[in-house]
């Protein structure tokens, strides 16, 4: 993206340069504004002056262009408007009046352009209000010039000029409109550039220049280029003073006067003077060195009074109406934004404000922190505060509004509109740990925000060495924001976090003074009155006493929440957050069923049914088994939500992803939702009806965050973006009533699909849908439920918003007017108006019947000179004493009197307390309608629920071959015995990648007629083992979900958890090795699995040497029959293990079939079915074949693999009659050591099974 053109006042004046009649008097007008800059004092630096556009921005260049140009027809022109001393370089008083500039359009095609006119502003009255009437009518048009003198070097002043800004209602422009307006002044500039570029050296060409502003082609081919280079090895301690030519060109990246401060880099302490290596030593800061600051500007000391506070953030830096970014900043915003830099050695770039959101949204999403500095006073709020200052400030004030990361960004007012097609929620994450080496222990606190939804949830838990539960709450939320206290960390905490959440960016925070105690958040959030109008919310009470002590088991949680609103506070969304009282404890995915078992419940009764009511999903398996991104790049698709996910609402679709997250265990709960999936299933019609309504609503969830936000007294009144200048504000206005009825309109639809679908879902035979569109009224106080609906009824509340106001005039100036019975304020300053107009109009009446004279009149249109009595002279024979003349005109005199002084004062006390109502009417409309913010967020709700059932019922009806599984409690179905009977099972991810028919289907029959809990399952490699594994879990998965699943039948009882140990891999950050990870992920399934979970593993032992993984293999087996009792698919090429379990009823064998050519018995095709019995070898050799190893390799496989084999039975053979030698000798001595016995058994058998395998 190409930088907006810089340009000098007197270049912005100069002709062009082939010079004609028609531009001779242009220059002599430029000549003119240049000998009068060389008066007393020395002219500031303007050739760093800027003009700062209005969105429109390709047309007001156009006619700059065209007037410079000598082009200018009689219905274009141009305005510019300044401080008198800012253009001349005069030195000026502050009460001297400020001139104009004015450059005509020329009334025809022979006049000459440029004509220069300097007026004062201290012209009569009369001739104030013509002029007024001239400008009215004309058909010039403004331009904003930026005020500030921010590269002069030496400046006394340095003080903020006045911008003038043209307004006008105008569409707000798009992405494209805005590259295309940032564009417009330098389109004639590529050619030469480009076509200098070409032959330039590789290091120039990186280097992009800017050609002088307005030039055209061949003017521009004309100019010479300053040679620039990006060289490293070029003098970085090259100043302007020794170097001058700097000053006229582009320095390249790293060339740059910030690119040789010592205190920046080598140097380098925080504010506080602590060095890198110091404990205390604060990243966030910088101490800048004084001598630097006392030879800045003004204005460039208070940019580095910001920056130096916060090192961590990319500063947008407004300058009248211009984004600018500075030293290390801009070369940020040269790598990521494209952006040119200025001329000079000081690193300079910047954009237009109307450009923030675009900007700001690419530097965050490549992990950047954009802190926004905005003018918080004018000139004239400048001056009159220097009235009261002993020492005068030079600069105007500006004030950090706004700090924004990935993980804080809410979606301000500033930010695009929110669409329907939103991301997916991302969190910030506040952690802290308490860790007992000793003890392997650790235990958490932790603190989640999804800062666009407003949504908290805080928890504190226990977990194991391995951090099982903290993996788990990774896999489950989008993480990208980590907020930690600093050294509290321990090495493997650190390791995962980094293992985890590879994109999040980090935050350390000071001890105490940061990332508070427990005790210190509570008086924290009490000072801030941050739950003053709710109340406390009943999750965070659960932490605390009744006298709000933190309760031990919470000190971490709260700990942690103190973190978190630090952070938060420092990005200045603190308030808006927390006062939406939306907290949630967080419990982890296994906490549930763990105080189900230990609940009241008996032993025979948790035996049959589950007392939890979602399945425990841990990390391993969702990532295992694919559920929210594939395995190999990482994305969505090919994803089990991928192909599930039918939903057309944002907060539909978040929604979707908890309900997969989080299957359901209770019987009921799944029955119900199972048969209204099928209702809608087979109501097509009604299901597309549905989707047609849903589908144009907006992101209702995330809007009602950001009116809650924008309605907040705190904000309106508090917040620095309440001071900010902002020069787009109609746009942003015109932004916030759009958003605003956007809701209101997506609400309204959402109660008409109430009316027109609501009455056919009550005929349905589902529960569910019989109630979720059924309205209760919110009027009389009534609960939601089963009998009374569960979609609260919001006709009074849209109707009252809809009639408050004017919806398309405030869509279209961005001012929301109330009506009537609206505001009382407003309702009351409007009364007050109209009452005071009517006794003016009555003592008009009455001074024309007492000077008998009907033509006196009001006149006057200005504040303090309306409402004269403007009367004949003819008719003043005998003037009234309370006359006061005002003024006068041929043949009347004007008066005042006390009586309407007196008026006056009363109606202007109105007009103000209207202004003041007028002033914060979107806010307050916006705080009313947030009052009932319970009500519409239960409605949301309503309509995600809605989304994802008709999600799930049109997947499960357009997907060939898919059946309503049938979910049934193991006491009453099979004897108390948990079971999985899936008939003609597909894997609904892999078999989407083949044609149809092309997917093998096989059948998984788990504690069921008389086949064991437990499959043993061998084959070839490549055979489809794992396929089968992942497949039986993720039906299993789908069924408890809710939707319908690719097989000819599914029974199953409930499954409570499901483990998976699937893959071979290390973690070598964490020095763990390919053998730990297997045994510490089996080791959390045999602590934690229970009767009624799922288990698959997939080839136990492979990290180490066969005997060893054998012997584990076995062990484990053994422990999941004996003791565990759940269902386990166990997938291995060990062929003793499979050979040992042969006879065993609680065991089914079963293999993946293959095809062995009889000619060729390394030819092997795959069968991908699922057959009884074990199979007889691996055929490793013949993969080998399949992977394309070169010939020689797999011939040397083969006839090592036959020797081995040949040489193994020999020895085991010699190995036996040794054995059998040795017993015969203990057993003839008569007293044989049985323990000896043992040991000959165990060794015997373990050289058996080593020869199987």
């Amino acid at each position: 993206m190409k930088h907006r053109t810089q340009s000098s006042l007197l270049n912005f004046f100069s002709p062009p340069s082939s010079e004609s009649a028609s531009t001779k008097k242009n220059s002599a007008a430029v000549q003119l504004a240049s000998s009068a800059s060389h008066s007393k004092k020395k002219s500031p630096d303007i050739t760093r002056k800027r003009i700062a556009f209005s969105p429109k921005l390709k047309q007001t260049t156009t006619a700059i262009d065209a007037a410079l140009r000598g082009q200018v027809t009689a219905s274009s022109g141009v305005i510019i408007r300044k401080p008198y001393e800012d253009f001349l370089g005069t030195s000026s008083e502050e009460d001297e009046p400020v001139k104009k500039i004015i450059l005509k359009p020329r009334q025809s095609p022979n006049q000459a352009v440029g004509k220069l006119i300097i007026k004062d502003d201290d012209d009569s009255e009369e001739e104030r209000e013509e002029r007024d009437e001239r400008k009215k009518n004309s058909k010039f048009r403004n331009i904003v010039i930026s005020e500030e003198e921010w590269e002069h070097e030496g400046s006394e002043e340095g003080g903020d000029g006045e911008a003038s800004e043209f307004s006008c209602e105008e569409e707000e422009p798009s992405d494209a409109e805005i590259d295309e307006l940032m564009d417009s002044s330098n389109e004639h500039e590529s050619l030469p550039y480009k076509k200098r570029r070409k032959s330039a050296p590789a290091a120039i060409q990186k280097v992009k220049i800017p050609v002088k502003p307005f030039m055209s082609p061949p003017a521009a081919a004309k100019q010479k280029w300053p040679e620039e280079t990006c060289d490293s090895s070029r003098d970085k301690k090259a100043t302007a003073e020794k170097d001058p030519a700097l000053l006229n060109s582009v320095a390249g990246a790293g060339n740059h006067i910030h690119d040789s401060f010592p205190w920046l880099y080598e140097n380098r302490h925080d504010i506080n003077g602590n060095p890198p290596d110091s404990p205390d030593f604060d990243p966030r800061t910088l101490e800048v060195p004084l001598d630097f600051l006392k030879k800045e500007t003004p204005a460039m000391v208070q940019w580095w009074e910001v920056k130096s506070k916060n090192m961590d953030t990319v500063l947008f830096f407004k300058v009248g109406k211009f984004y600018e970014l500075f030293h290390m900043d801009a070369d940020v915003g040269y790598k990521e934004l494209n952006l040119i830099y200025m001329k000079g050695d000081k690193a300079h770039s910047g954009f237009p404000e109307i450009a923030y959101s675009k900007m700001s949204a690419q530097l965050v999403a490549k992990g950047y922190r954009v802190a926004r500095v905005e003018q918080t006073e004018t000139p004239e709020m400048l001056k009159t505060r220097n009235k009261s200052l002993a020492k005068k400030a030079k600069v105007v004030r500006r004030e950090m509004c706004s700090l924004l990361s990935i993980g804080t960004n809410t979606g301000s007012f500033l930010d695009a509109p929110i669409t329907s097609q939103s991301q997916a929620a991302t969190y910030l994450l506040a952690l802290k740990e308490l860790c007992d080496v000793t003890q392997r222990s650790v235990r958490f606190g932790i603190c989640m925000v999804d800062c666009a939804t407003g949504a908290f949830q805080v928890s504190e838990f226990d977990d194991t060495e391995q951090r099982d539960r903290l993996k788990t709450l990774f896999a489950q939320f989008h993480i990208m924001e980590i907020v930690t206290e600093r050294f509290n960390l321990c090495h493997d905490s650190k390791m995962l976090l980094q293992h985890a959440a590879p994109a999040a960016i980090h935050s350390a925070l000071r001890v105490g003074k940061e990332f508070w105690d427990a005790s210190k958040t509570i008086d924290e959030i009490e000072r801030a009155g941050y739950f003053k109008e709710h109340g406390w919310p009943d999750e965070m009470l659960y932490f605390l006493e009744m006298d709000k002590a933190v309760k031990p088991k919470g000190q971490l949680a709260i700990s942690a929440l103190g973190g978190c609103i630090w952070h938060l506070r420092r990005s200045l969304i603190d308030q808006e957050l927390l006062s939406l009282c939306n907290f949630k404890r967080y419990k982890p995915s296994d906490e549930e069923a763990r105080e189900a078992r230990a609940s009241k419940i008996s032993v025979s009764a948790a035996k049959s049914e589950l007392g939890q009511h979602y399945v425990v999903l841990d990390s391993r398996t969702i990532q295992n088994l694919e559920l929210l991104c594939n395995n190999s790049n990482g994305l969505r698709s090919g994803s089990l939500i991928d192909i599930m996910d039918k939903t057309v609402t944002s907060f539909g679709r978040r929604m979707f992803q908890e309900w997969v997250l989080k299957p359901l265990c209770k019987i009921s709960d799944i029955q119900e939702r199972l048969d209204a999936v099928e209702a809608l299933g087979q109501n097509g019609n009604l299901m597309m009806n549905i989707r047609e309504f849903l589908r144009n609503l907006p992101d209702l969830e995330r809007l009602l965050a950001r009116i809650h936000a924008l309605g907040s007294a705190h904000r309106s009144k508090e917040h620095p973006d309440s001071r900010a200048i902002m020069y787009e504000s109609q746009i942003y206005n015109v932004r916030k009533i759009k958003d605003f009825l956007a809701v209101l309109n997506g609400f309204d639809a959402a109660m008409t699909l109430t009316l027109e679908v609501g009455p056919r879902l009550l005929q349905s035979s589902s529960p569910i849908l019989q109630t979720l569109l059924k309205r209760y009224n919110i009027v009389d106080g009534v609960h939601p439920g089963s009998k009374h609906g569960h979609f609260p009824d919001l006709t009074e509340k849209l109707e009252f918003f809809k009639r408050s106001f004017d919806q398309a005039s405030a869509k279209k100036s961005g001012v929301i007017v109330p009506r009537a019975e609206v505001d009382q304020e407003f309702d009351a300053a409007c009364a007050e108006i109209a009452q005071v107009e009517n006794e003016l109009a009555a003592y008009l009446s009455d001074q024309r019947k007492a000077l008998q004279c009907h033509q006196i009149a009001y006149w006057g249109k200005k504040k303090e000179d309306r409402y004269q009595l403007e009367v004949p002279e003819s008719a003043l024979s005998k003037q009234p004493r309370e006359y006061e003349l005002k003024s006068r005109k041929k043949g009347y005199k004007r008066f005042h009197t006390a009586t309407i002084r007196a008026l006056l004062k009363r109606l202007a006390n109105a007009e103000d307390q209207k202004e003041e109502a007028l002033k914060d009417q979107t806010r307050r409309i916006f705080h009313k309608f947030d009052e009932d913010y319970k009500y519409w967020i239960k409605a949301v709700h309503c309509l995600a629920v809605l989304d994802c059932l008709v999600s799930l019922a049109l997947f499960s009806s357009q997907s060939e071959g898919y059946t309503k599984p049938e979910v049934v409690a193991a006491s009453t179905a099979n004897g108390g015995v948990p079971f999985i009977d899936i008939v003609e099972g597909v894997h609904p991810c892999v078999a989407a990648t083949y044609r149809n028919g092309d997917f093998i289907p096989n059948h998984t029959r788990l504690g069921i007629e008389k086949k064991g809990q437990l499959i043993l399952l061998s084959g070839p490699n490549m055979g489809g083992k794992s396929t089968l594994l992942r497949q039986t879990c993720i039906l299993t998965l789908m069924a408890q979900i809710g939707s319908f699943v690719p097989a000819s039948r599914c029974r199953l009882s409930p499954v409570d958890r499901i483990f998976t140990r699937i893959g071979a891999s290390d973690r070598i950050l964490a020095g763990q090795s390919t053998l730990f990870v297997e045994l510490a992920e089996t080791a959390t399934i045999l602590n934690h699995a229970t009767s009624h979970s799922l288990v698959i593993l997939d080839e136990l032992g492979r990290g180490t040497s066969t005997f060893d993984g054998t012997a584990i293999a076995y062990s484990v087996v053994e422990y999941l029959l004996s003791e565990v009792q759940c269902r386990t698919m166990f997938a291995t090429h060990y062929h003793s293990l499979v050979e040992e379990y042969a006879d065993n009823d609680n065991v089914s064998l079963g293999h993946m079939g293959c095809i062995v050519d009889s000619e060729n018995e390394r030819k092997v095709t795959f069968l991908y079915k699922l057959e009884e019995g074990m199979c007889p070898k691996s055929y490793g050799i013949n993969v080998a074949m399949l992977a394309k190893l070169p010939n020689e390799v797999i011939e040397c496989a083969a006839k090592k693999s036959e020797q081995f084999e040949r040489s193994l039975k020999a020895n085991t053979e010699l190995e036996s009659v040794r054995l059998a030698q040795k017993v015969r000798e203990l057993l003839a001595e008569g007293d044989a050591d049985i323990e000896k016995l043992r040991q000959l058994w165990e060794y015997a058998r373990s050289i058996t099974l080593y020869a199987r395998n």
